[in-house]
Formats: C-alpha cells, sequence, structure tokens
C-alpha cells in the first residue's frame, strides 16, 4: 500500500512538475512584431505589422472541429509539403469566428517568402499587415460560450470608448492542449487605427 501511494505521489509530483515547464517555455514560441499602443477600460491596443498564416476551414461556432483541423496544419508543419520541410510550432493559433471560419497556425517569418506548398488542397495562406486590434485576455480553455461571452464584453467595452469596429473576431490561443495551468487567451478585433491612436494622444 506504502508503494502504490509513494507511487501515486510521484505521478502527481512529476504532472504539476511539467504543467509548470511547460508553463515557461511555450512563452518561447511567441514572435509576433507589434507596437504596443496602450491599454484603457482593460483593453490592449496592438498594431501587428506583418505576419502570414496557413488556414483550414471549420464549421462556423463549432469550437471543436478545430481539433480535427490542427491534425491538418500541424501534419503540414510537420514535413506534410512538397519539400518535406520542418517548420517549427509558433503561437498563438488564431480561430476566425466570423462566417467564413477558419484555424490557423502563423507561419515563422523566415519562411513567409519560401512557404512549400501543402500536400493537401484544404489548406491556404494569407498575409495580412498593419493590424490595428482591440485586445480582451483572458485563461482556462476556450470554449464556445466562454468565447462569446469574452466577445460580447470586448464589444462593450469598445463602445464605451467610441471606437469603431470590425465584426471579425478572432481568439488567440498560447498554449497547447496538455497545458492545464496558467493558460493564456485573447480576443481580438480590429479597430480604427485614427481612432485608437487620437485615443491615446499619438
Amino acid at each position: 500500500m506504502k508503494v502504490i501511494i509513494y507511487i501515486f505521489f510521484s505521478l502527481l509530483i512529476f504532472f504539476f512538475a511539467w504543467q509548470i515547464f511547460s508553463a515557461q517555455t511555450n512563452n518561447k514560441y511567441e514572435f509576433l512584431q507589434n507596437e504596443y499602443i496602450g491599454k484603457k477600460n482593460g483593453i490592449e491596443f496592438k498594431v501587428y505589422n506583418h505576419y502570414t498564416k496557413a488556414s483550414v476551414n471549420m464549421k462556423y461556432g463549432k469550437m471543436k472541429s478545430a481539433n480535427s483541423k490542427f491534425s491538418v496544419l500541424a501534419n503540414y508543419i510537420f514535413g506534410g509539403n512538397e519539400k518535406n520541410a520542418q517548420i517549427k510550432m509558433t503561437a498563438p493559433v488564431l480561430y476566425n469566428m466570423d462566417s467564413n471560419s477558419s484555424f490557423s497556425f502563423l507561419m515563422p517569418y523566415e519562411w513567409e517568402n519560401n512557404l512549400p506548398n501543402p500536400n493537401t488542397s484544404e489548406i491556404f495562406f494569407s498575409n495580412v499587415s498593419e493590424q490595428c486590434v482591440g485586445i480582451l485576455k483572458f485563461g482556462g480553455f476556450v470554449k464556445n460560450n466562454k468565447a462569446q461571452k469574452k466577445v460580447n464584453e470586448l464589444r462593450s467595452k469598445l463602445s464605451a470608448l467610441n471606437l469603431n469596429y470590425s465584426n471579425d473576431f478572432i481568439i488567440a490561443v498560447y498554449q497547447p492542449p496538455y497545458q492545464l495551468i496558467n493558460r493564456k487567451n485573447e480576443i481580438w478585433v480590429e479597430v480604427n487605427k485614427a481612432q485608437v491612436s487620437k485615443l491615446f494622444n499619438k
């Protein structure tokens, strides 16, 4: 009995140590170049200079459908492409919540002008530049109801600041599914850069 208890607590300690290690090391994958503008009413404002994303379409409003799509994009970066190239994983991954719902991996900058063609027609690429966004942060795991509540909260906060914004909301998830603690998520929405600059007297 003592041996079983010892093994149980040893595994428990290992599990929490792994969670802490994951929380500390996953930050190294965050790489997006951005200009931080400021924070008001609980919202951060940033301009993402440019990035390229590889995306697959998913069912509108169905976060669970992203699980199967994850493997499609993971296969691409782990060699499922015309060059059998290994492309490093980055964070965050993006869920576009508009009617043309999509799930995206961000491509490392060193690959953006030389991305190999995927082995599947499901994957498509797009470039984003000078994207001014309002960002609302939250923790835990992302579920449909929780995400919608955060979208509504972000809408309310932006309206209180009299800012114009897009109707295309994006969920940014920074940690892999196996990390249970210290999870970081964000809701992004594109906002009027001129209005934001005026808000911060820039």
